[in-house]
């Protein structure tokens, strides 16, 4: 079982879209880079979407990207946990989002694929 918002966690998360079939189908076309940071952990990963392909890695919060998030571990919580979706938490304010709004629209199905397959994830918070 991984701890929550590590670079254990987000491996386990990339393993699992790279073999899922559903991925595979909705995310083969995409390239993105998804920088996810814990500000009171001070902790930053990427999310490395090449032609559907998912790695991750532990980077600094500056690295560049073309999407970066940024909220406290409480908010990703609640995420991990199912309690809050993406979107209510960057409208709520308690999510802070960098990065075009149309082309992140645009991804929002392939993102809440992200997001379920994360809370599938066995973890510890």
């Amino acid at each position: 079982m991984a701890q929550y918002f590590t670079q254990a966690f987000f491996q386990e998360v990339a393993n699992r879209l790279n073999a899922d079939p559903e991925w595979s189908r909705k995310g083969a076309a995409i390239t993105a880079k998804v920088v996810l940071t814990c500000v009171d952990r001070k902790a930053s990963f990427l999310i490395d979407v090449v032609n559907g392909t998912v790695s991750s890695a532990e980077v600094a919060a500056d690295v560049p990207a073309d999407f970066k998030f940024e909220g406290t571990y409480d908010a990703w919580t609640q995420l991990g946990k199912g309690e809050k979706d993406f979107q209510s938490l960057v409208m709520g304010g308690k999510i802070r989002f960098r990065g075009s709004m149309p082309k992140i629209m645009a991804l929002m199905g392939v993102l809440s694929r992200i997001t379920g397959v994360a809370r599938d994830v066995p973890k510890d918070f």
